[in-house]
């Protein structure tokens, strides 16, 4: 519980310092001095005048409010109350709404009539202009189900951009409709308008019943302007509030274990000592005074995360900056860039990643700082401009506006006044930040912080936070108020869009029972019943919304552990989706966010292999605990190959007591088989470019991205090799030690030593990633590289490298397929080594001879080809071969893990080359898997300006546990293989003391 929701009792007279004279600190003021005679109060500003963001100004005598323009009754019931408590003069005003693009030429709409919305006439024709009224329709009708998601659902933390994608609404509704109106009312970039929280917009337009045609409010303006309360409070207060002192820094001191203040303005002169601090000031002075006085880093930490940005506002008269058409003229008018309002994604069929992810494709780190205004600046997509004559009701002839971030500057004579004023952003981060501050600093040791941030950014919100700190610090209600709800609080949304749901049609509630209440009765049962049936050993709990949990297997240790594995789930789609599809259909419902994998609650519980007691906790509310998902599949794997009789003959296992035509297994066939289809269609490894489509969908998202996780001295994105050594009784067997570098320069040596590299000679590395086996090979021993790939990002980075290097002379880097290279008659025989490090599972099973006769084409008589290749055990591949799971339909499309066998095999029909040697570095792998979703994990936020969203973490993080767990369970094999023609003398006998 937040400490200010605690009233205290009126007890001894405290002293209280307000930092801050806008409307929280005007707010709160009001309260400690005007309710609470045991507190003296004492409010500094900054600025030569109180009030913040309500700012006069007069042009040529007439006074316009520029920041604070509008409210109404219903959603600002703390502030209107407070304004008639003062004798604050109203009047009504509209909040017309228009939007115009590219100067009028591409769409120009107004919402005040019919004649607005056809301002520009051949939009009547415009099939994409009626798919944005369509769209905002279905928005108005379906959006504010987002608020019924319980707070621990992940779904409910999806940003705007994921919002409007993974519902399938239009380019022309975000276009023309939703981000220019986003951007207007948050004074926001478009690439913060798409990182905004949709619950925060979907609340705030539920909250202003903006999602609505009838009952919508009258909205209001102050007769007279802001200054009217402005000036009413500066008298109301007198002396106790100080204009033009701003303050700097403070310090701490405790007597008796009472905490006390000395804050301090410019040149360190003192302006008194206090109890109680409440900071009513943006977050980045409040951060700037914290750390004066060395406060708690962490509450340092959590107010750098509560951003502003700054907004250059203009006030004049020239019409430019206004819509082209004057029946489009409204009270609020959106204008921008219709091209760069496009280039931000959310048509979900235009995405480019894994299939239901925000695309962050060739996505690079840039650097976000740049101009405030022009069509260079913050907001080159939009802007905003207010019509004050219709806003404020101006009785003037003369055209006043406010434009915030134009794209151009209006007239120099047509131009009244330039400000800089600066508005609260909101992020995923900026929300968990503000509940981290309310629930483990608000009130801790006298601090208080209040602020619009803590609601949706407007007068209201900042108006509540104030009263809530003061209402805190007094323990006295306010007037409108009880001991009960001290403040009026905001309604509840959830509760609002419940009692809606009650009026819904019929027919849409027959729809519903029929789509997906019927499928998820009937698939839930046949669920319960398969894991029932599967899950014999270790604990498997299923955890429903309404706290209903379904409880599977004998406790024993299963997996990795004997711990439970708790499974939270959120949709009960999930049973649908694993009904239809199995394990894939599994990955499907955790990428959607339909469950996560709940963590221990004691970190000693974990197996000290998946999580080491010195690693940070990675569980999430986006993604839950990923070594949780590793321990689930595990506990799944560890029931599934359960000990049992071997038949001769047979290869395949599964859940044998599970009965598939009661399981639901049955309907997975079908849809297993679907999926097959679509694989053996679309994915296959082709040399006329389906292999270069399938590396591209993989290995060119971001150069950036894989660098989050890959070691940055080598970037190999293959199993390192650990140093293994006997672990300390009473366990048994090996422990791998050793840093995540350490380990791919081992592997790196261990790779050239099988191939019993030679200095000089030369090396074809085929699928050469990042570069970092050619360039060790090459600083070593001095070989001549060829590196072959189909993935251009790859090629890019891994040049850049080379030329740092200086060894430009020694590699070259080539985008080819090796079936074709093979085919040039001057790579005929012209290799010492060839090196392919985990590519072959990129070739397919059907192409795999293939391969081994190009690698023959090109190597010398006495050549040695060393792979690294990541294998299917021999039992399970005829099976494997039949279907498809998560890596090859969404990780790495169209990729196959031969068997052993399979590659030896393949090897005989279509080479003369021998196996020679193999090493099994399996145990390895999932260690490098475990420390890449570390890294992979601690980098979350860069990962996400770089554009990737929830749906790809969740998909990240079950593709390296997913196959973390493979390896761990010995599921599958890396496997180091040295093959050689009959005969060959280039390979030395393996003996104990060679290096």
């Amino acid at each position: 519980m937040c400490k200010g929701d605690i009233p205290r009792a009126v007890g001894p007279e405290r002293k209280v310092a307000i930092v801050g004279g806008g409307v929280s600190g005007l707010s709160a003021a009001w309260h400690l001095h005007t309710n609470a005679p045991h507190v003296t109060v004492a409010l500094f500003e900054a600025e030569d005048r109180l009030g913040g963001h309500a700012y006069t100004t007069d042009v040529d005598g007439v006074d316009v409010d520029i920041g604070f323009m509008v409210f109404n009754e219903s959603n600002y019931p703390n502030m209107t109350r407070w304004f008639e408590k003062i004798s604050v003069p109203e009047e009504n005003t509209d909040m017309s709404l228009s939007v115009s693009l590219d100067g009028g030429k591409t769409v120009e709409w107004n919402s005040d009539s019919l004649n607005g919305i056809f301002a520009r006439r051949n939009q009547a024709f415009n099939p994409s202009f009626y798919a944005m009224i369509k769209d905002m329709l279905r928005f108005n009708k379906e959006a504010s189900d987002l608020l019924l998601l319980t707070e621990d659902d992940p779904r409910k933390l999806v940003t705007t951009g994921q919002y409007l994608r993974n519902n399938g609404y239009s380019e022309a509704f975000g276009k023309y409709y939703l981000l220019p109106m986003m951007a207007a009312l948050w004074s926001a970039s478009m690439e913060d308008v798409l990182q905004f929280p949709a619950v925060q917009l979907i609340g705030f337009m539920c909250n202003h019943k903006m999602l609505q045609i009838m009952d919508r409010p009258q909205w209001k303006t102050v007769a007279d302007r802001s200054k009217t309360y402005t000036l009413k409070m500066q008298e109301i207060l007198g002396k106790s509030a100080q204009t033009s002192t701003p303050i700097v820094s403070m310090t701490k001191t405790d007597v008796g274990g009472e905490p006390s203040y000395e804050l301090f303005t410019t040149d360190s002169k003192s302006v008194g000592v206090f109890d109680e601090v409440i900071f009513a000031c943006h977050t980045p002075t409040s951060k700037q005074i914290v750390e004066s006085m060395n406060g708690d880093s962490g509450l340092v930490d959590l107010l750098s995360k509560i951003e502003y940005a700054d907004n250059v506002v203009y006030v004049h008269s020239d019409p430019k900056l206004m819509p082209a058409r004057r029946r489009a003229w409204a009270s609020w008018n959106c204008l921008g860039n219709s091209e760069l309002l496009s280039s931000y994604k959310i048509d979900s069929s235009k995405q480019e990643a894994f299939e239901g992810a925000e695309s962050g494709f060739g996505n690079k780190a840039t650097d976000e700082s740049g101009e405030l205004e022009g069509e260079k600046g913050r907001m080159k997509a939009v802007y905003v401009t207010y019509w004050l004559n219709r806003l404020q009701n101006l009785k003037t002839d003369k055209e006043i506006f406010v434009s915030l971030n134009p794209h151009q500057k209006p007239s120099e004579e047509a131009t009244h006044k330039r400000v800089i004023m600066a508005h609260p952003q909101f992020t995923p981060a900026t929300l968990a930040a503000r509940k981290e501050l309310e629930e483990e600093y608000q009130g801790k040791d006298g601090l208080w912080f209040c602020g619009a941030w803590g609601g949706y950014g407007f007068h209201e919100d900042g108006c509540r936070s104030g009263f809530q700190a003061a209402t805190a610090v007094s323990g006295v209600p306010l007037p409108w108020g009880d001991e009960k709800e001290m403040v009026m609080a905001p309604p509840d949304l959830a509760l609002v869009k419940a009692n809606e749901s009650n009026v819904t049609g019929i027919l849409s509630k027959l729809y519903k029972k029929l789509t997906y209440d019927l499928p998820v009765v009937v698939c839930k049962k046949f669920m319960l019943y398969f894991l029932e049936k599967a899950v014999k050993r270790g604990t498997l709990r299923v955890k429903m919304n309404d706290g209903t949990v379904h409880s599977f297997g004998d406790g024993s240790q299963c997996g990795c552990d004997n711990s439970p594995v708790t499974m939270r789930v959120f949709d009960e789609w999930t049973f649908v989706k694993i009904a239809w599809e199995y394990d894939l259909g599994l990955a499907r419902s955790y990428m959607a966010g339909h469950f996560t994998v709940e963590s221990l609650k004691d970190p000693t519980h974990y197996n000290a292999v998946l999580r080491p007691l010195k690693e940070r906790d990675e569980t999430t509310t986006a993604i839950g605990d990923p070594v949780g998902l590793t321990r689930l599949l595990l506990l799944m794997v560890g029931n599934r190959d359960a000990p049992g009789k071997h038949v001769p003959g047979t290869s395949k296992k599964g859940y044998s007591m599970a009965n598939p035509l009661n399981a639901g297994l049955l309907i997975s066939k079908i849809g297993m088989v679907l999926n097959f289809i679509r694989y053996r269609l679309t994915m296959d490894n082709s040399e006329r470019g389906g292999s270069l489509k399938n590396i591209h969908a993989h290995y060119d998202l971001s150069n950036d991205l894989f660098r989050t996780f890959l070691d940055p001295e080598t970037l190999m994105y293959s199993s390192a090799i650990y140093d293994a050594v006997k672990a300390p009784a009473p366990q048994q067997g090996l422990v791998l030690r050793g840093t995540l570098e350490e380990a791919q320069w081992r592997k790196l040596d261990t790779l050239l030593d099988r191939a019993q590299v030679q200095p000089g000679q030369t090396v074809l590395d085929i699928g050469f990633g990042w570069g970092g086996l050619s360039l060790h090979a090459a600083k070593k021993y001095g070989c001549k590289v060829t590196g072959i790939t189909l993935s251009v990002e790859q090629k890019a980075l891994a040049e850049e490298r080379v030329a740092k290097e200086g060894l430009g002379h020694l590699i070259n880097f080539e985008v080819i397929d090796y079936r074709t290279f093979a085919r040039r008659p001057d790579n005929l025989g012209k290799f010492d080594r060839v090196l392919s490090c985990e590519m072959i599972e990129a070739v397919g099973h059907d192409h795999l001879t293939e391969f081994y006769w190009a690698v023959e084409q090109v190597l010398k008589p006495d050549g040695v080809l060393v792979m690294e290749a990541i294998t299917t055990p021999e039992e399970r591949y005829e099976p494997y071969l039949r279907t498809t799971d998560f890596i090859n339909t969404i990780i790495f499309p169209g990729s196959c893990c031969p068997s052993l066998h399979a590659l030896v095999d393949a090897a005989y029909k279509g080479s003369n080359l021998s196996l020679e040697h193999i090493d099994n570095i399996g145990l390895h792998y999932a260690q490098t898997l475990a420390d890449w979703r570390r890294r992979f994990n601690a980098k979350e936020d860069f990962v996400r300006k770089l554009g990737f969203d929830d749906v790809f973490f969740r998909a990240w993080n079950y593709y390296l546990s997913y196959c973390e767990a493979g390896f761990y369970a010995r599921n599958v094999n890396c496997l180091i293989l040295v093959f050689a023609r009959q005969g060959c003398t280039a390979l030395t006998p393996l003996h104990e003391t060679r290096a």
